[in-house]
């Protein structure tokens, strides 16, 4: 059999991603991961953000605003975390390195490189647009103390945020995905609905055709991108730090928004704008660099370098 198909028959079967449960356990329907994962956020939301309503914490108005805005990233990602934790130990009766959350000698090694990476590749995309006119200094930094506490908040806030996702989308949904079909199915599946479930329906409506198109494509870009380092890795740990770093970058170093949420701090670098006379699609508008056509260009370009990888690695086995 040529050695190409022996590849692609070994990305089609079934596979432990994070290795071979052991022991007696309990198997989730892969299907039902379509429907327990936005189960999951939705109810964990609502067991939050509900009774911090209730009780005046956040209303719908400044619920996207800084302080209140750690209610939805820190409080109800907790509990979003706590319910999959659950559903994981007493329902499939498995522990975390069963969703690559392993604590081996290397994690730290891997979250690190992988919360590096991620500034790289988010300076890369902002000073890009900066380069080709896309951004401008609205105002210049001077920092005080106050203005690095809720910066180190927001840092704390988006590693539990990121790594609540990677362990839902690339660790449970991707590993549950692969143990049944393979990991193909498991990148594309769980890419998919990262997707979707990160559509803003109103927003798009303001965005257009080709902004939606552009967000649409950045986002399931950025989900295979970070599916393939799981793969590569077998742990959700660098893309845990490379996600975290990726949406603190943008907010709390320029001042853009990050998936449209702009929170108004004095940022640490500079405080970017889009140009009066820019372009949308090199800007990305209110959707910030995540919504520019230099983010999916940057995320293909590190899909194909980790398949690039994957591939080598394969091929010296």
């Amino acid at each position: 059999m040529p050695r190409a198909w022996i590849r692609r028959d070994i990305l089609a079967s079934a596979t432990f991603l994070f290795g071979a449960a052991a022991g007696s356990y309990r198997r989730t329907w892969a299907w039902a991961t379509f429907i327990l994962v936005p189960a999951f956020f939705v109810g964990g939301q609502i067991l939050f953000l509900l009774p911090a309503k209730l009780l005046g914490w956040i209303t719908r108005e400044n619920v996207e605003t800084y302080p209140y805005v750690l209610n939805l990233i820190i409080g109800a990602f907790a509990v979003c975390a706590l319910i999959f934790w659950l559903w994981i130990r007493f329902f499939e009766r498995r522990n975390l390195g069963s969703v690559g959350l392993s604590f081996d000698d290397r994690w730290t090694e891997r979250y690190a490189r992988g919360f590096v990476l991620g500034l790289l590749m988010a300076a890369g995309v902002v000073y890009t647009v900066r380069l080709l006119g896309g951004y401008s200094v609205e105002a210049e930094t001077h920092l005080v103390l106050t203005d690095i506490v809720p910066i180190l908040i927001l840092l704390f806030a988006f590693i539990l945020q990121a790594g609540v996702e990677e362990l839902a989308f690339r660790g449970w949904m991707m590993g549950r995905l692969a143990e049944r079909y393979g990991l193909w199915v498991g990148v594309i599946g769980n890419s998919v609905l990262f997707t979707l479930m990160h559509v803003d329906s109103e927003a798009s409506a303001a965005l257009g055709l080709s902004g939606i198109l552009l967000f649409t494509s950045a986002t399931l870009l950025f989900s295979i991108f970070l599916s393939l380092l799981v793969v590569r890795e077998r742990s959700i740990w660098g893309a845990a730090g490379w996600h975290a770093s990726w949406n603190w970058m943008f907010i709390t170093w320029f001042g853009l928004p990050t998936t449209g949420i702009e929170l108004g701090l004095t940022p640490l670098v500079a405080d970017y704008t889009p140009a009066p006379d820019a372009a949308v699609w090199l800007t990305g508008g209110a959707d910030g660099p995540e919504g520019s056509v230099l983010t999916p260009i940057v995320l293909l370009v590190g899909t194909l370098v980790l398949s690039w990888m994957l591939q080598a690695k394969r091929s010296a086995s």
